[in-house]
């Protein structure tokens, strides 16, 4: 069974490659029309111009190149981005319950939680990072090792787990077409610091999501997998539902619950539910397509069993 989370890993890679050559066929039908008529223009103007000579012909060529290149690619991606985020709901991200959105977005988390024994433990990071579109209907998220702080005890601070995410949209429509989105998403963690854990953690999920006017829900459920030492840290099913409401000002009151099974380990047969009240912002043009948008929430315990409790999370995002 410890060949578990490997195997899913593997099967879902599998599965979402046969989506990769679909990159280039949309960067083909896409791309743009103005690139597209200049490197008509310039044959035709080799055609009639015979006599020119050979030399600049070849500048001209190369220029063109140049012209095309990087900033070209860069340029179809970003419009590629735009379209697939386009054809989805414009929902805020929850504060603890995952998006199924594909974004093209940067994250910070900040976390303080008390502790049983009296001081406070600061979470800088929060497992999140930049998120991009890579492919149509896929998106990856790389994230820096969240950065540990305890304060009142004698435990040592230091660098947590390294967060990577890969998203597959199996479906998804705008606000006017449906209001909905389909996503499955492959989540891990890897020891990248003195404060991680001694193991990778799989965690592979789906989430679904609807609107109705103003009013949407978001939900996952999905599994955290460790790769080893199962029986002490056990294996869990988790599941998360936010509901939210968009307002006057940007505003985006909502509440969650995320709940915990534990199926395996120390704890296993028990549940842990939370209730997540929140507020978001956002979001807010800064420059061009840079946009802004913030939100804050506090997990509270609604079970008499809790590994934790009054965690307050305060959220940064810049999406472009």
């Amino acid at each position: 069974m410890k060949s578990l989370p490997k195997v899913l890993l593997a099967g879902w890679l599998y599965a979402i490659s046969w989506a990769t050559p679909l990159l280039w066929a949309d960067e083909c039908k896409f791309a743009d029309t103005y690139s597209c008529a200049q490197s008509a223009a310039n044959g035709s103007s080799e055609d009639s111009t015979h006599a020119a000579p050979t030399t600049q012909v070849s500048q001209s060529a190369s220029g063109s190149e140049e012209r095309g290149g990087a900033s070209g690619l860069f340029r179809n991606w970003f419009r590629m981005g735009e379209r697939i985020q386009a054809e989805q709901p414009d929902w805020l991200s929850p504060i603890a319950t995952t998006s199924g959105r594909l974004k093209q977005e940067f994250r910070y988390d900040l976390w303080r939680q008390p502790t049983t024994l009296g001081g406070t433990d600061y979470n800088f990071g929060g497992g999140k990072g930049l998120e991009f579109i890579i492919a149509p209907r896929i998106q990856l998220m790389v994230g820096p090792p969240s950065y540990v702080a305890h304060m009142g005890l004698a435990t040592p601070d230091g660098f947590g787990d390294i967060p990577v995410m890969l998203k597959f949209r199996l479906a998804a429509s705008g606000p006017r077409e449906g209001d909905y989105l389909l996503t499955l998403f492959l989540s891990a963690t890897v020891p990248g610091g003195s404060n991680a854990m001694r193991d990778a953690i799989l965690s592979p999920a789906i989430a679904v999501g609807k609107g109705w006017g103003r009013f949407d829900v978001q939900s996952t459920f999905g599994a955290n997998l460790p790769s080893g030492d199962t029986a002490a840290w056990g294996r869990q099913l988790v599941s998360n539902t936010a509901f939210q409401y968009r307002m006057f000002w940007k505003l985006w009151p909502e509440v969650e619950a995320n709940s915990t099974y534990f199926l395996t380990g120390k704890n296993a047969g028990a549940t842990q539910v939370f209730l997540t009240p929140g507020l978001g912002f956002g979001r807010v043009r800064v420059w061009r397509a840079l946009r802004f948008s913030t939100a804050a929430g506090m997990q509270i315990a609604a079970t008499r069993f809790h590994t934790y409790n009054h965690r307050a999370v305060f959220s940064v995002r810049y999406s472009f």
